[in-house]
């Protein structure tokens, strides 16, 4: 049985359709509800300032088609050819004031009001028009005051999902255990979901979402500093997972006792930053993880079987590729390590804050 999910955009987009399919025969322009209804659908936007702006934009391309529309059908005619000509000088407009992102629905406002049989013109390219920023409007509104999107509660679930897989890949390549060809997919993928949490923490940068936040609002740009800091932790293990892939013969082909080595120091790491981020969704008090300082005698001898492999002979003068490849992994690994310690940082002072704010289950992401 196939499963449908209904999320609050897609309910969001068919109450703006539904109120794009009423509110103009309550205005007179009952025959314009197929063009409403299209500008209701080419507005929706997954964030409320980019609403703002598209909007903005759209009201702009489209009293720019109207008018386009009207002196070309007065002067020119209607014709085939008017309408593509009509079309290709709204384009070339539109593309000279940077307003390419528009361009759909102010051709599909220009079409109608050119193939409007009317014999009152200017009315009819008066109501075209409005009716399509009466759309935009409503779309505007729809998406700005009708379920809020919280990208917040997004973000979290998505850094879960997103840690998780890595950490998954990584511990495949440390034991020799992927498959070459289906962890270059993997990663490809992996890929899209960091640009999907860079996608969100934009959002939630946008002035307008941050008024939707008022009582939260020191709170939200705390969290927001720990979004980055994640991101960028995140990312640092993806490119030590990319790297680990790429270097797989070098690896592969390590002393048991080095392998063994990075082993341990990467479970280590990446356990920290499970418990980095169960600290910061609350289930883990702040002063429960301290990997920076735990088995320091491990990071020791990590750093010294590392600088004694890349610096034998053979990787020294015989394989350059092999050293190259020995110092990018352990550049990535001591990496990671720093960022995760300004992420445990981050996130400590983060709790605390909500601690001493008196705020319970403020982002509760179950």
């Amino acid at each position: 049985m196939i499963k449908v999910k209904i999320g609050a955009r897609t309910l969001k987009t068919g109450f703006a359709i539904l109120l794009g399919m009423i509110i103009p025969p309550l205005i007179g322009l009952g025959d314009s509800r197929g063009l409403t209804a299209s500008a209701v659908i080419f507005s929706m936007q997954p964030s409320v300032q980019e609403t703002f702006v598209k909007t903005r934009d759209r009201l702009i391309a489209n009293i720019i088609g109207g008018i386009i529309a009207f002196v070309v059908a007065s002067y020119f005619g209607d014709t085939n050819i008017m309408v593509a000509a009509a079309s290709a000088l709204l384009i070339a407009i539109l593309h000279q004031l940077n307003l390419d992102d528009v361009i759909g629905l102010s051709i599909l406002t220009l079409v109608n009001v050119m193939l409007s049989s009317g014999a009152n013109l200017p009315l009819v390219a008066v109501q075209r028009v409005s009716a399509t920023l009466i759309g935009v409007l409503i779309a505007f509104a729809v998406n700005t005051f009708v379920l809020p999107p919280r990208y917040d509660v997004k973000f979290y679930e998505k850094t879960i999902s997103a840690t998780d897989d890595t950490m998954k890949y990584v511990r495949l390549m440390l034991r020799k255990n992927a498959q070459f060809p289906i962890m270059s997919v993997d990663l490809k993928k992996l890929r899209k979901e960091l640009v999907t949490l860079r996608k969100y923490h934009r959002y939630m940068r946008d002035p307008m979402y941050k008024r939707f936040m008022t009582s939260r609002y020191y709170s939200l740009l705390r969290f927001l500093v720990v979004c980055r800091q994640s991101i960028r932790t995140n990312e640092t293990l993806y490119d030590l997972a990319a790297t680990l892939h790429g270097s797989e013969n070098t690896f592969n082909h390590l002393p048991t006792e080095l392998r063994t080595l990075i082993r341990e120091r990467m479970e280590t790491l990446m356990t920290a930053h499970e418990q980095i981020l169960l600290k910061w969704n609350g289930r883990i008090l702040p002063e429960e993880v301290n990997f920076i300082t735990y088995r320091s005698d491990l990071r020791q001898s990590f750093i010294e079987a590392f600088y004694q492999e890349a610096s034998t002979e053979e990787a020294m003068e015989a394989d350059f590729l092999k050293g190259n490849e020995l110092l990018k992994i352990m550049t990535k690994i001591f990496e990671y390590d720093q960022k995760l310690q300004q992420f445990n940082k981050l996130t400590n002072s983060f709790v605390k804050y909500k601690r001493s704010d008196h705020i319970e289950q403020e982002y509760d992401y179950d």
